[in-house]
Parts: structure tokens; C-alpha cells; sequence
């Protein structure tokens, strides 16, 4: 009976060996730095926030003018008066919050041109990792770009240049 047990035991373990899923990872990062389209949407992307970063912070010296003048004159003014250069001050901080959420917000015009070209590269990306990694047998892939906590990492599994060369 012992035999019998051994040998269900050494077949069972056997068995569970040969179905083993393959794990592999890639560093999506230093993918699409070898991507020559992605390197240009970033520069366009850069530019452009670069562009909205400075109309933005050209309303806002002029609201802290507007502001330093208000307080230089505060005291001859009527309560009125500074009841009304108060709320214009509030009126145009409200209105830069407003345009900054339009440019950089999730529904932004920069989050827009984002999704429209960095999309297509990353489903390519997305595609040559699936591709890459069924090649290999590899059941999992993880990204090491978003994965945290990675206390080590055998070389043999990293797909990042297999990748890399299929994109080529």
C-alpha cells in the first residue's frame, strides 16, 4: 500500500512539474525608449505642456499684480470698491483653474493628444509582448515599469530585448 502511495505521489508531483506556468517580465520603459515614434510623441507632448504651462502661469503674474495693486490701494478704497476688486481676483483665479483642468485635466486637451499618440504605440508594444512571450511559453508577464516591490529578478526571464528585436 506504502508502494502504491509512493508511486501515485511521484506521478502526481511529476505531473504538477510538467504543467508549470512560465513567468516572464519586460521593462516597457526602455521598450518604448528604443521606439523612435514614441521619443517624437513625447517631445510633441513636452512642447506642448511646456506651451500650456506658461499661458498658465502668464494669468497667474497677472492675477498676483492685480492682487499687489489691490493691496497698495486697499485702504482708500470704498468697502465696495474692494468688495469688487476681491471678487474679480476671485472671479480670474477661478477662471485659471478652469483652464489649467482644461488643459491638464483627465478630460484635458493634453490627456486627449496623449491617448491619440501614445495608444497605437503602446497596443503595438502590447502586441509584440504576446507575441514574445507565447514564443517562450511564458504564461504571465509582468511590466517591471509599474510592478513594485521586486526584491530580484533571474535575467533568463526578461523578454525586454526579445521585445525589443521583434519590434525591429
Amino acid at each position: 500500500m506504502k508502494k502504491v502511495f509512493l508511486i501515485l505521489a511521484v506521478c502526481f508531483m511529476s505531473f504538477a512539474t510538467a504543467n508549470a506556468q512560465s513567468v516572464g517580465y519586460v521593462d516597457t520603459e526602455k521598450i518604448l525608449s528604443c521606439i523612435q515614434e514614441y521619443l517624437d510623441a513625447q517631445k510633441e507632448l513636452n512642447s506642448l505642456a511646456e506651451k500650456y504651462k506658461a499661458d498658465i502661469q502668464k494669468d497667474v503674474d497677472a492675477i498676483d499684480a492685480l492682487y499687489r495693486d489691490y493691496m497698495a490701494k486697499k485702504s482708500s478704497l470704498s468697502t465696495a470698491s474692494q468688495q469688487a476688486k476681491e471678487n474679480e481676483i476671485i472671479a480670474k483665479e477661478k477662471a485659471v483653474k478652469e483652464k489649467e483642468e482644461s488643459y491638464f485635466g483627465e478630460e484635458g486637451v493634453l490627456t486627449k493628444r496623449s491617448e491619440k499618440l501614445i495608444s497605437p504605440i503602446q497596443e503595438v508594444v502590447e502586441e509584440a509582448i504576446q507575441k514574445v512571450a507565447a514564443s517562450r511559453g511564458c504564461s504571465m508577464v509582468l511590466d517591471l515599469t509599474v510592478t513594485t516591490g521586486i526584491v530580484y529578478k533571474d535575467p533568463k526571464y526578461d523578454l525586454t530585448n526579445a521585445v525589443i528585436d521583434y519590434l525591429r
